[in-house]
């Protein structure tokens, strides 16, 4: 059966979809727009479809995936104007394309996550100061942190590994951070955590609000790489 990998984006009043309302908004998009749809086995079967890495809640994403199954071949841009018909304000797709039917499963693929952090700080500070703060933390072997692994349970994680890359400047007051971070199955590093990190260890002074993020990409696996959780 034909497969098709489909690139959106996820901004808006759709930012504050939860992963399975948007997994739900997806597929009725995909039915009322008429592909010709795969779908699982069972008692309760659903569209053949996977999405790459879940985004948190208030996270815009500005170029997601997800990987389709049909029974019948469509032109790519047919489905894309079909689902854009058909998505609501915050989600549109924009770009469709054909992949090999037997090409791995879509989170296995992932490495890697580009984002756009902008952080209001508590006062001013100068980009050397910044600069600083960032060169700390990258120069430190070991980031040690304590994520919540459930109502009860915490877990120990070392993330220095999963951070690619970091830099940073001053816009308005405020700290526009890019950071290239590890996604996918063998292991997740939070943006948000890497800007606590900033502030307790680093003496980056940001406020006590949440940053505004942006997923700017996603990009495939390497292999023998492994870190946090």
């Amino acid at each position: 059966m034909p497969r098709y990998r489909i690139e959106f984006r996820k901004e808006g009043p759709a930012r504050f979809i939860s992963h399975l309302d948007l997994v739900r908004t997806l597929e009725r998009a995909m039915r009322r727009a008429g592909l010709p749809l795969a779908f699982s086995q069972g008692f309760n079967p659903h569209p053949r479809f996977s999405l790459g890495a879940p985004l948190p809640v208030g996270v815009k994403g500005e170029k997601e995936y997800l990987d389709l199954e049909l029974v019948a071949a469509l032109p790519v841009d047919e489905m894309l104007k079909r689902l854009n018909d058909q998505l609501p304000r915050g989600l549109k797709v924009t770009r469709v394309w054909r992949i090999p039917d037997d090409a791995p499963a879509l989170m296995a693929t992932l490495e890697k996550a580009t984002y756009r952090v902008d952080v209001s700080l508590a006062r001013e500070i100068t980009q050397e100061d910044l600069q600083r703060s960032i060169d700390g933390l990258l120069e430190t072997p070991e980031v040690i942190i304590t994520r919540r692994a459930g109502e009860d349970k915490e877990k120990v994680l070392d993330i220095r590994p999963g951070i690619y890359a970091l830099s940073g400047r001053l816009e308005d007051g405020r700290a526009r951070l890019e950071m290239s971070l590890a996604v996918g199955n063998r292991g997740t590093v939070r943006p948000e955590e890497v800007v606590l990190v900033l502030a307790e260890r680093f003496g980056l002074p940001v406020k006590d609000e949440q940053p505004d993020v942006i997923r700017t990409g996603l990009y495939p696996a390497e292999p023998e790489k492994s870190y946090g959780g």
